[in-house]
């Protein structure tokens, strides 16, 4: 069972929303954070700092940039960003964008789930960012980011969603971006009570974003137990704030792949290695553009190309090597262009599917030898991975739209 309870902390000043609430983190590489945040100095994305975010020469130390986070969260909250909750409450939250919409329970939930494996996982973590994640918690004392929960769509739930979506809503706004956010707040405890019931018996969650958030909640919660050995477990150290999202209503966008270089290959014999193995046809960006499973499009060179898996045969009876991210590194990444290590090879870059197809072109006129679009990954295929307790390769789904930072603040 997933169990639910109301959220205790402080929510974002209807003044204030515009200056404070997020860019979604991940969306933005180092340098861009850095530069968004110079340039809107009251954003809580200057609450989130990291070391990589400053000029070399100019990095502080992590225990520095702790201090730096921290001091920035109490000018907020000195200077009115926030406002304490009057009572215990979750809330509905909808995100919207180019015609798709998406809505959430905002809430907590035990970190015992995530323990016990009630919450599905797809991806490795890494403990140096687990390290760092939890000593955040332990020195800046707050979370603003909900880690991001699917689960399989119940009708009753969603019913009762959309009565509370009848009423005014208490917040409604739009980000940097034009992801419009629109917030509905549940207080009666009753009514809290019919969504714990729902939510009830939903045995199992799906982490889409947020697996390092996740595991550094988890590690956060063992330290602090071990430091209180009679816990009673109703501690926020013991629980988490997640957004729950039913799985039929997530979007997912696909990560492209480009590649520096052809391996030391003439065009020519790269693709005539490539025929083996994948059907291939010259069109432009809009015919190369995926349309299903197994296929690929390829801008080479500046020319594009539609490919088409041969034969999945063997592929049938393993979700994992079927994965379209899976066939593309083992098919062309490793074999034809020597990128053996999606993680760590320098020749390899990833490129997220809300750019299009163009984005994809403006790599190769920027040098990049090759670029591939990928058919996106389905949230039954991260299921049934997770499922498996297997993993999925990296970038393997860009969920969009995202959440946001700065709307929902928990303190420890």
């Amino acid at each position: 069972m997933t169990g639910i309870r109301a959220f205790d902390g402080h929510l974002v000043s209807t003044q204030r929303v515009k200056q404070v609430v997020s860019p979604a983190y991940d969306s933005l590489n180092s340098l861009e954070r850095h530069e968004f945040g110079l340039a809107h100095p009251g954003n809580y994305i200057n609450a989130m700092r990291s070391c990589d975010e400053y000029p070399e020469g100019e990095q502080p130390t992590q225990e520095e940039i702790l201090r730096i986070n921290a001091a920035h969260l109490r000018r907020m909250l000195a200077q009115g960003d926030f406002n304490k909750l009057e009572q215990p409450s979750i809330f509905v939250y909808r995100l919207a964008v180019d015609g798709h919409q998406q809505t959430a329970l905002v809430c907590e939930i035990s970190i015992d789930h995530y323990d016990n494996g009630d919450v599905r996982r797809h991806e490795h973590t890494r403990s140096d960012k687990e390290d760092l994640l939890a000593d955040y918690l332990e020195v800046v004392g707050a979370s603003s980011s909900p880690v991001c929960l699917a689960y399989h769509e119940d009708r009753k739930i969603d019913e009762l969603t959309r009565s509370i979506m009848a009423s005014p809503p208490l917040l409604d706004f739009s980000t940097h971006d034009d992801v419009q956010q629109t917030l509905w707040q549940v207080a009666d405890p009753s009514v809290i009570e019919r969504f714990a019931g729902l939510f009830a018996a939903i045995t199992t969650t799906y982490l889409t974003d947020g697996h390092h958030r996740f595991a550094a909640g988890s590690r956060f919660a063992a330290r602090r137990r071990k430091e209180q050995p009679d816990y009673s477990g109703d501690e926020k150290f013991n629980y988490i704030l997640v957004a729950l999202f039913p799985s039929n209503q997530l979007r997912i966008l696909p990560f492209n792949r480009c590649v520096q270089d052809l391996n030391g290959k003439t065009r020519d014999e790269f693709l005539s290695a490539l025929s083996d193995t994948f059907e291939v046809r010259a069109t432009d960006a809009s015919g190369a553009e995926p349309k299903g499973k197994h296929r690929y499009g390829m801008c080479l060179e500046g020319e594009w190309y539609a490919l088409k898996l041969k034969s999945a045969a063997d592929l049938d009876n393993d979700p994992v090597r079927a994965l379209d991210v899976n066939v593309l590194q083992d098919f062309i990444l490793s074999p034809l262009l020597g990128i053996l290590d999606a993680r760590s090879n320098p020749r390899l870059d990833y490129v997220a599917g809300d750019s299009g197809m163009a984005g994809l072109e403006q790599r190769c006129e920027a040098g990049w030898a090759v670029a591939f679009a990928c058919y996106p990954t389905s949230i039954e295929e991260l299921m049934t991975v997770a499922d498996l307790g297997e993993v999925m390769p990296p970038k393997s789904t860009y969920f969009d739209p995202k959440m946001r930072s700065g709307i929902f603040l928990r303190l420890y």
